[in-house]
C-alpha cells in the first residue's frame, strides 16, 4: 500500500497514534510512514485558541470522515431537542426529565459509592433535601447545578459559570481557585510531563485562556463541548469535583450552542464512566496536543448516550399518549347523554312510517378482508413488559428490552430498519441488538427475498 494510502487510511477508517501504526505494520521503523500520515491531517488540522503549559496551541484534525461523525452526532442532539420540544407543547417533557435525571443521579451516586433509594432520587426531583442522609447532600447539589444549565442558553460561559458549579457543590457564597499542586503518579514525571492539574500559579491564565476559546467559532459545539471537557480535567481549577465540572461545563456549553436544557439531562457522565480508558485518550491528546483523539473517543461513546436520551424519550411519549387517552375518556364520560331520552327517540323515530318503508328496502353488512388481525400489547403493558425484561434478563439492553416489548406479536416480522427508527440508533447497533435478542432466544431469524426478518418465538 503506497504511503499516501496510509496517510488516508490511519486518519479517516480509524484516527490512529503513531502507535497503532506501528502494531497495524508490525514493526517500531515507521518514521517515514508517520510523516506522511502527519502531512495528509495538516490538509484539515485547526489550531485552536487553547494552549498547553508550554504555551504550544492544542488542535483538532477535521479529515472528512472525522468531520461527518462530528456533524452527525450533532444531527442526532437536535433531533433530541426538537422531539424535546414537541413534548413539551402538551407538557410531557416532565416525564422525559424525570426518568433521564433518574439514569444521571443512581450513575453519579454510584461514580462515588453511594447508595441510593429511588425514593431519595424523588426526594431530590422534588428539591427536597429534608431528611436526606448527610453523604446524599451531594447528589442533591449535584441535581441543583444541573438545572441551572437551561440558564445558560441565554448567558455567556465565564468564569464565574465554573465557580458558581464550585459553589453549589460546596455549598460556599464564593470561592477561590485551587493553592496546592496536585498530587499524582503523572506529577512524578519531569521530563515530557503529562498534566491532570496545572501548577496552581498557571490556574488562572489558563481559565481565562479557556473562556476565550469559547467565543472562538472555528469549531462546532460538540467539538467545543469536548475540548472544553479535556481542558478543564487537565487544568482542574478547583480542590474537588473537578471530573463534575468537566462534564458540567460540556454540558453548558452544549446548552449555549443551541440545545438549551435538554443539554442538562444527557448522561454525558458516561464519558468518564471508565476513567481508565478515557485516561488514555486524555493522555494521547496531551502528548501530540491534537485534541481529535479524545473527540474520536467521545464521538463513540455518543452513541450509547444518544440511544439513551431516545428510549426515554420515547417513555415519555409513550406516557404522554396514555395520559391524553385517559383524559379524552374522562372528557367523553362527562358527555354521555341521557339514555332514556335516547330510547325515547329511538322509539319514535322507528315507528315513522317512513324510516319503516326504508329499513324494508335496504340492507347491507361491511366486512374487512381480514377477520382476524394481530395485535401487540396496548402501551402500559408494554411498559410493564419492558420493566420485567430488564429485571430478569441481565443481557438485554434498554433498547432491546423497550423494542422487544412492543413487537412481540407472534407471526408478525420485524426488520433491523424498524428498531433502528424506533429506538433512535446507527443501523449496527440496530443489527447487533436484534441478533442479541436471537441469541437470546426472543426472535428467531429468518432470510425473506433479500433482507432478514426477526419472528418472535413463543416464550413460556
Amino acid at each position: 500500500m503506497a504511503s499516501k494510502e496510509l496517510g488516508v487510511k490511519f486518519s479517516n477508517e480509524i484516527y490512529a497514534t503513531k502507535k497503532d501504526v506501528a502494531n497495524y505494520m508490525k514493526t517500531p521503523m515507521i518514521d517515514n510512514i508517520w510523516n506522511t500520515v502527519l502531512e495528509y491531517r495538516e490538509n484539515f488540522v485547526i489550531r485552536l485558541k487553547l494552549k498547553h503549559i508550554t504555551a504550544s496551541e492544542y488542535s483538532v484534525c477535521l479529515t472528512p470522515t472525522i468531520n461527518e461523525r462530528i456533524n452527525g452526532v450533532e444531527r442526532k442532539l437536535m433531533n433530541i431537542y426538537f422531539r424535546y420540544l414537541k413534548l413539551s407543547l402538551n407538557k410531557s417533557d416532565i416525564f422525559y426529565k424525570k426518568s433521564a435525571y433518574e439514569e444521571i443521579l443512581k450513575g453519579f451516586a454510584s461514580s462515588y459509592n453511594l447508595n441510593i433509594e429511588d425514593y431519595e432520587i424523588q426526594k431530590i426531583l422534588a428539591l427536597d433535601s429534608s431528611n436526606l442522609k448527610p453523604e446524599l447532600l451531594i447528589v442533591y447539589n449535584y441535581y441543583l447545578a444541573l438545572e441551572s444549565i437551561s440558564k445558560l442558553a441565554y448567558e455567556d460561559i465565564s468564569n464565574k459559570t465554573f465557580e458558581n458549579f464550585n459553589n453549589v457543590m460546596l455549598g460556599l457564597e464564593s470561592s477561590e481557585y485551587r493553592k496546592n499542586e496536585v498530587q499524582n503518579d503523572f506529577a512524578k514525571v519531569l521530563v515530557n510531563r503529562i498534566y491532570v492539574g496545572l501548577p496552581p500559579a498557571t490556574i488562572s491564565k489558563s481559565m481565562d485562556n479557556l473562556v476565550e476559546f469559547l467565543n472562538d467559532t472555528q469549531v462546532g459545539m460538540f467539538a467545543k463541548a469536548i475540548c472544553t471537557m479535556y481542558f478543564i480535567y487537565y487544568v482542574r481549577p478547583y480542590d474537588a469535583y473537578c471530573e463534575d465540572l468537566a462534564v458540567y461545563a460540556a454540558k453548558a456549553i452544549l446548552a449555549h450552542e443551541g440545545l438549551e436544557e435538554v443539554a442538562s439531562s444527557l448522561h454525558l457522565e458516561l464519558l468518564l464512566n471508565d476513567k481508565d480508558e478515557f485516561k488514555k485518550y486524555f493522555i494521547e491528546s496531551q502528548k501530540t496536543q491534537d485534541l481529535t483523539y479524545l473527540i474520536d473517543f467521545a464521538i463513540k461513546k455518543m452513541e450509547k448516550i444518544i440511544e439513551e436520551a431516545n428510549l426515554h424519550l420515547n417513555n415519555s411519549q409513550g406516557k404522554a399518549i396514555t395520559n391524553e387517552l385517559y383524559a379524552n375518556e374522562v372528557k367523553s364520560n362527562d358527555l354521555v347523554p341521557n339514555l332514556d331520552e335516547l330510547e325515547e327517540t329511538h322509539d319514535q323515530m322507528n315507528n315513522s312510517p317512513k324510516i319503516v318503508e326504508e329499513k324494508a328496502n335496504v340492507s347491507f353488512t361491511t366486512k374487512i378482508a381480514i377477520e382476524n388481525i394481530p395485535t401487540g400489547l396496548d402501551e402500559k403493558e408494554a411498559m410493564n413488559l419492558e420493566k420485567r425484561l430488564l429485571e430478569m434478563e441481565p443481557n438485554l439492553s434498554r433498547g432491546q428490552a423497550y423494542f422487544y416489548a412492543r413487537h412481540c406479536t407472534l407471526n408478525m416480522n420485524y426488520t433491523i430498519s424498524q428498531y433502528k427508527k424506533e429506538v433512535g440508533c446507527a443501523y449496527e447497533t440496530a443489527r447487533s441488538s436484534m441478533d442479541n435478542l436471537v441469541r437470546l432466544g426472543y426472535y428467531k431469524k429468518e432470510l425473506l427475498k433479500n433482507k432478514f426478518v426477526y419472528i418472535p418465538i413463543k416464550r413460556r
